[in-house]
């Protein structure tokens, strides 16, 4: 019994922390299992950058050259300027493909309206450099990034267009309770966005912008999106069934977007002229909105969308 304090119970992605030798709930070919069918990042590529739908991150490269006849010195700072300024024109054309509800993209958005237009440019011109590759000819390559989320995020410009306010938050639910909302959307050929909506087969919201705290999606994203392969067990992957236990050497990672406990249901098909909003089943739709401790969840953005690789 003394020895029993020296174990945590953490969250695992299918594997075991640290070397160390776990125990899992369901057994040693469970952990197999998860360890080679665990979710990864759902990354978007385009012809200009890709969408990291999972980090929240746009990314754009840019190659730059120095012009003939330059000095070293004077080369590569044109180079690199001329990099960053086609990688900054690269970005703005990927964020203008990005879905921000299952109708619009940013571009038809940036063509309506004068304010959101300002507004996105500013966002693309304040991008990150994330790397600088220099060659020995003296051209030289750029990656910047920007955030779809977080402070100063993609986001800003169509929280209001979504109709998002501040919501009341009630304390926690007790520990039986669910934790979040899982939905595994694999075959439907859901596309990722930033302003989803869940709906019952008789085509209700059953979650969407307007049910989510506004600081809350304006911070994490209203959805997390994962991929993974389409014989991965997300019973295995998300929940109870992913607990091992093991020696405290560190401290336990921080559990996923859904929580510890999440209701996990299967999409029935996707909905919208750009497939980003998912159709489930009414019994499931029932579940959902009779149950106060998902509603919370649902509040606080706990929901997790698994779909094929992009």
């Amino acid at each position: 019994m003394a020895h029993r304090t020296a174990w945590w119970t953490a969250w695992k992605y299918g594997m075991l922390v640290g070397g160390t030798l776990g125990v899992c709930v369901g057994g040693a070919s469970q952990v197999a299992l998860a360890q080679m069918s665990k979710p990864g990042h759902l990354v978007e590529q385009t012809s200009s950058g890709s969408v990291n739908w999972t980090s929240g991150w746009v990314k754009a490269t840019g190659f730059g050259a120095p012009p003939a006849n330059s000095s070293a010195g004077q080369g590569r700072a044109l180079a690199q300027r001329a990099a960053y300024t086609v990688a900054v024109r690269n970005l703005l054309e990927v964020v203008k493909g990005v879905r921000i509800d299952s109708a619009t993209l940013v571009e038809n958005y940036m063509v309506q309206n004068d304010v959101i237009k300002s507004q996105v440019s500013g966002f693309v011109k304040g991008a990150q450099i994330e790397k600088t590759n220099e060659s020995p000819d003296g051209s030289v390559e750029i990656l910047v990034k920007a955030p779809l989320w977080g402070v100063n995020s993609l986001y800003d410009p169509f929280l209001d267009q979504m109709g998002m306010q501040d919501q009341k938050l009630p304390p926690e639910p007790a520990s039986e309770s669910y934790t979040g909302l899982v939905i595994d959307a694999r075959g439907l050929g859901v596309k990722p966005a930033c302003f989803p909506a869940v709906l019952d087969d008789k085509g209700e919201v059953v979650f969407g912008p307007k049910m989510v705290d506004r600081a809350t999606a304006q911070k994490d994203g209203m959805v997390h999106y994962m991929a993974a392969p389409k014989d991965a067990d997300l019973s295995f992957l998300f929940g109870e069934g992913t607990y091992v236990i093991r020696p405290v050497q560190a401290a336990p990672p921080a559990p996923p977007r859904a929580g510890r406990m999440p209701l996990k249901i299967k999409g029935g098909d996707k909905a919208g002229l750009l497939k980003a909003n998912i159709i489930i089943s009414s019994d499931d739709a029932k579940k959902i909105r009779e149950d106060p401790a998902l509603s919370v969840a649902l509040k606080r953005s706990r929901v997790t969308v698994v779909t094929d690789p992009l």
